[in-house]
This record gives structure tokens, C-alpha cells and sequence, in this order.
């Protein structure tokens, strides 16, 4: 009877983990890429493990990068996420829900495919907000001098968790344009047309939201519930080319 019982337990702990390796496997979430140390786990930091390029992660774990490390990762049919290096993100990805990822510190790239008719919107959690997305590329930073998103393309629907955003809209103006402007007007002999031109393209528009939309080529600046909707910056610029060299290979991939 022991014998049988040993048995029975045993064939059930293999079910079970043939099952819950068929559900990873089936929602594809893939290191694609890997460089440095690399690790996932529980989403209290418990039970770490190594990743690598071809390693298959469990949904609901956190990734974790070290201080010279980055990764791309598949996850199912979405599209990729790049994650930068001394980074942190929960990924939730299972085949029936919605999927969502918490980022808890770093910066990472994420790119989407396009949501179709009633498939179910991404979203994507931070400790300022959460971001709905429905198919685009944008980069989100949370470190110490930066809490920021910057859109590559698409439009994403950033929203508050509590309370409501104060969000201040910068004008926007080409900076090419902007500089010639500027440089003519510095050599004009009428200082007060210089004064008026300075205080138009520094306008914005202050209004108080629980979510808006943020469209391509510009960004959101997060200092606590204060927003700043602006273009992007060149620092924002660069990194994003950087993740995508870096991901160059499966960003082509990416029907957004």
C-alpha cells in the first residue's frame, strides 16, 4: 500500500510539473538575449536563479539585471521587452489574462505588437503609474534623477493609481527651428519682441487628470503626482537607440 502510495505521489509531482513546464513553454516568455548576471525569481526576491540567452521564465517572476548587464526577452506573442542594466521587472503573462509587467526600478524598452479588436490591452505598472498600450514602443526610467516615460512610436494611456495628476503640457516646437529663431531674435535691436518671443514658446498648459495620452515623440517627467508632457530629450533619445541596436535582430519582429 506504501508502495502504491509512493508511487501515485510521485506520478502526480510529475504531472504537475509537466503541466506548469507546457504553460510556461506555451506562453513563450524567452531570454532571447543575455549579457551579465542575470536572474529571476519570486516576486518577494526569493529563490534566485541564473537566466541565460534560451532560458524559459515562469510568468509572475521578477528578472533582475546586475550593474553591467542587459537583456531581450520574448514574451509569448506580445512582443519583446529590453531591460537595461541594474533593472527589475515582474513579468505576468499568462494565456487567458490580461498581461501585465511591474516595473520595480531600472530602465527597459518595450516593444508591442498591435492589439486587435477585442484582445485585451497590456499594461504596464510603475510606482507613479500604470500605462495601457495597445500595440507601440516607449522606454520607461525609473532611477534616482529620472522617473520618466518616452514614447518611440504609438500612443499609450498612462493613468494614476490614486489621486489625480498634475500634469503641465509643454508647447511643442522643433528645437532646429526654435534655436534659428532665438539666434535672430538675440541680435535684434528690439529687446522687449525677444522678451515676448521667450515668454510664447515657453507657455504650457497646466490641467489636473487622473490619466492621459502621451503620443509619439514626446515624454512624461514624474515628481510625484507634478507631470511634465513635453518633446523628447536628447538623453531619452540616445537611450532608446541604444536598446535598439542592442535589440536590433527582434525588433524587426515587432508589428506595431
Amino acid at each position: 500500500m506504501g508502495f502504491i502510495r509512493t508511487h501515485m505521489g510521485l506520478l502526480l509531482g510529475l504531472t504537475i510539473f509537466f503541466m506548469a513546464s507546457v504553460s510556461f513553454a506555451e506562453e513563450g516568455i524567452e531570454v532571447v538575449a543575455a549579457e551579465g548576471s542575470i536572474t529571476v525569481g519570486d516576486a518577494l526576491g526569493k529563490k534566485a536563479q541564473s537566466v541565460q540567452t534560451k532560458s524559459m521564465l515562469p510568468s509572475g517572476n521578477v528578472l533582475t539585471t546586475g550593474p553591467s548587464a542587459r537583456a531581450v526577452v520574448r514574451v509569448g506573442d506580445g512582443g519583446y521587452i529590453v531591460v537595461g542594466k541594474n533593472s527589475q521587472v515582474e513579468i505576468n503573462k499568462t494565456k487567458n489574462d490580461v498581461g501585465f509587467f511591474r516595473q520595480i526600478s531600472g530602465i527597459v524598452y518595450y516593444a508591442f505588437n498591435s492589439i486587435k479588436g477585442s484582445q485585451r490591452r497590456i499594461e504596464v505598472r510603475t510606482s507613479t503609474a500604470t500605462i495601457g498600450i495597445r500595440g507601440t514602443r516607449f522606454l520607461v526610467t525609473d532611477i534616482p534623477e529620472r522617473n520618466e516615460i518616452g514614447m518611440r512610436k504609438g500612443q499609450v494611456n498612462v493613468a494614476s493609481p490614486e489621486g489625480e495628476f498634475e500634469l503641465h503640457k509643454k508647447a511643442e516646437q522643433d528645437e532646429f527651428e526654435a534655436y534659428k529663431q532665438e539666434a535672430e531674435l538675440a541680435i535684434a535691436t528690439n529687446k522687449r519682441e525677444f522678451e515676448e518671443y521667450k515668454a510664447n514658446s515657453q507657455k504650457e498648459f497646466i490641467e489636473y487628470k487622473r490619466e492621459f495620452g502621451l503620443e509619439a515623440n514626446r515624454m512624461a517627467s514624474f515628481d510625484g503626482k507634478r507631470v511634465v508632457d513635453r518633446p523628447l530629450s536628447g538623453e531619452t533619445k540616445k537611450d532608446m537607440e541604444s536598446f535598439e541596436s542592442y535589440a536590433e535582430k527582434w525588433m524587426k519582429e515587432v508589428r506595431d
